[in-house]
């Protein structure tokens, strides 16, 4: 199942995640203060999850079904078809990328630190799921 558009899609999430990473730790106060790294952060966190979203789409229409109609649905049908795993964490994915898109004028710096300090590791684990079932599937 594992085709060249996920492989894309995949080598897109490693770089991005590398660019987050090469930031280090990351404070509200300095995404605050530096708006350039704010927008970088707030940028590279939209694609993780657009790619995410993506690549569950892409899954759903190997199967064969029809494309999901939201970013959650494509989770929630991922989630089904056991391509992912139940983790609440998918979910709060799409929540913040409806967020940042919808209410871009101001997104909370806390909330952009605590992305990048302590959750890319469930974009990282969302890649290991996804070649795990490609190579099931």
């Amino acid at each position: 199942m594992l085709n060249g558009v996920i492989l894309q899609k995949l080598q897109s999430l490693d770089e991005t995640i590398l660019e987050l990473q090469s930031l280090g730790p990351v404070s509200a106060k300095e995404l605050l203060q530096d708006w350039r790294t704010r927008r970088a952060v707030e940028r590279d966190l939209q694609i993780l999850v657009e790619v995410v979203i993506d690549i569950c789409q892409r899954v759903i229409a190997l199967s064969g079904q029809t494309p999901a109609t939201t970013g959650g649905d494509a989770v929630e049908r991922c989630i089904a078809m056991g391509a992912i795993a139940n983790r609440d964490s998918y979910r709060q994915m799409v929540r913040f990328r409806n967020f940042i898109v919808h209410r871009y004028e101001r997104v909370d710096e806390e909330i952009l630190a605590e992305m990048v300090n302590r959750h890319l590791e469930d974009f990282a684990q969302f890649r290991r799921e996804i070649l795990a079932y490609a190579q099931r599937g």
